[in-house]
């Protein structure tokens, strides 16, 4: 019998055992590419995270809350003195 490609398509058994592994590799393919596309979308993300906000130039809250509880809690703890506290705050404010 003959093959008749516009009757019957691509036989499967035409590429033998191949077409398992092609049909594994295409998955894997994806799969890499959805994994790279993450990945670069978290470190894009990650590196726009910066303190200083570029078109208003302010410094970002957040920033300054962390320094301040840090400041405060080497204060409490005895690590700095009064006169360190006071100026560690002038310089955050």
């Amino acid at each position: 019998m003959m093959f008749n490609l516009f009757r019957d398509g691509v036989r499967p058994e035409y590429f033998g055992e191949s077409i398992w592994l092609m049909t594994v590799l295409r998955v894997v393919w994806f799969v890499a590419i959805v994994l790279l596309v993450i990945w670069i979308v978290k470190a894009v993300s990650k590196s726009n995270k910066t303190n200083v906000i570029p078109q208003t130039g302010f410094i970002d809250n957040r920033a300054n809350d962390s320094a301040l509880k840090i400041v405060k809690e080497r204060y409490a703890k005895g690590e700095i003195t009064k006169e360190q506290y006071d100026n560690y705050l002038q310089d955050l404010k």
